[in-house]
């Protein structure tokens, strides 16, 4: 069926020999806003799964509040103007027996989820609503800054985050990577909802972004949901 999006042809020639992969099929598409998704259909998958990989990072941190893509990444989990209980994504993913995480990087921030394919397609529009019309309700401003400084106090004394620190001490004073990254109660204090917002908007555009989904649901299934939940980012 046709939903409107371009399908990228798959240049790979490489066979698949494993036994538990004979039934995997792929699919690779671009929707009309830019955003590019691999599909992966495997009747074998006992739950489906999705990750969202943005191309902004802390590289990408205004000067005046560092740490703003790490603080970005916790406020899209709290609510969207679609879906806005702050916990109904949460809720969702405990219901369906999921999990779910992110992380921010240098040059990107990626966010990801399971859950059994009962619940997934629901709980797969809440998450493309995190790219498409989040909140970033002041309430919750608060606390998730409460919950980043927490990350923070708990990394001070973990010797891998003390080792990357003293890495970017020593290195180029003039490039992005010499900033704070992770961001604290300091550096964020008072971020208004409107900074929040400006950086989302110039850095989550559709073009900048790559989906891939993993489901016993069928390519077509896959095609449908990801095409009407994301291209409205």
């Amino acid at each position: 069926l046709d939903y409107g999006v371009q399908i990228v042809e798959d240049r790979s020639d490489l066979p698949l020999l494993t036994p538990d992969l004979a039934e995997r099929k792929t699919l690779k598409m671009r929707l009309s806003n830019g955003l590019e998704i691999l599909l992966i259909s495997d009747p074998g998958a006992d739950q489906s799964s999705a990750v969202m990989g943005v191309k902004a990072g802390s590289w990408d941190d205004p000067k005046q509040y560092p740490g703003m893509a790490h603080f970005c990444e916790h406020m899209l989990f709290m609510g969207s103007h679609t879906y806005p209980n702050e916990n109904e994504f949460s809720k969702m993913i405990a219901d369906y027996n999921g999990q779910t995480n992110a992380y921010t990087a240098a040059d990107r921030t990626v966010y990801l989820f399971s859950a059994q394919t009962d619940g997934f397609l629901k709980i797969l529009d809440l998450f493309a609503h995190f790219f498409i019309d989040p909140l970033f309700n002041p309430s919750g401003i608060s606390r998730e800054l409460h919950a980043v400084d927490q990350e923070y106090a708990k990394n001070l004394e973990h010797d891998g985050w003390r080792e990357h620190m003293i890495f970017k001490q020593l290195g180029n004073p003039n490039h992005p990577n010499r900033g704070f990254n992770m961001g604290n109660s300091k550096t964020l204090r008072g971020i208004p909802q409107d900074a929040l917002k400006a950086w989302h908007q110039k850095h989550y555009s559709a073009n900048r972004m790559h989906l891939a989904i993993y489901s016993p649901l069928s390519l077509d299934e896959l095609m449908r949901a990801a095409s009407t939940s994301f291209s409205s980012i």
